[in-house]
């Protein structure tokens, strides 16, 4: 009994210093727009910043963060980066983009294909009936460099 006391005190104590210092993503509420051939999703995505500073982006909020599509057995289907149009109406290029520390959600941003016709949308293979959805990549333009990775939804294709 002592030694499992004491292995758990250590389990304990390790997850207790175990890097917090970085910057967690969650994917919360995601819906889906279009069609199967012309597919957006609007996403809420809640960053945590947990560095201590305030990270400051020269780049539009989110390019470095794509949304990994993959099917339902795991094989990638795209990388969509947010659509920019989303931004233009609450961010000029030159604007900095600000990530203070503590939670920040991010209500309503697009992640679309640029399939060439001037609009968004992604085509799926009409097997497909769900995919799965994850953030992934890196705070472009900020002095934070490590990589950050998100929780997975699953989502029902129309």
């Amino acid at each position: 009994m002592k030694r499992l006391l004491t292995i758990l005190a250590w389990l304990i104590s390790v997850s207790a210093f175990a890097d917090s210092s970085g910057v967690t993503a969650h994917l919360d509420v995601v819906s889906t727009n279009g069609t199967h051939t012309n597919l957006m999703f609007t996403c809420n995505v809640t960053l945590d910043n947990q560095t201590g500073a305030t990270l400051t982006a020269t780049a539009f909020p989110f390019t470095g963060l794509v949304l990994r599509v993959t099917d339902a057995d795991g094989h990638s289907l795209a990388k969509i980066h947010p659509w920019p149009m989303i931004f233009w109406s609450f961010y000029s290029e030159k604007e900095k983009f600000q990530l203070p520390p503590g939670s920040q959600t991010f209500s309503k941003l697009w992640y679309a294909q640029d399939n060439g016709s001037g609009s968004p949308g992604l085509s799926l293979p009409s097997d497909v009936k769900r995919v799965r959805l994850q953030i992934d990549g890196t705070l472009s333009g900020t002095s934070y460099t490590n990589r950050v990775t998100s929780n997975t939804v699953e989502v029902q294709v129309p």
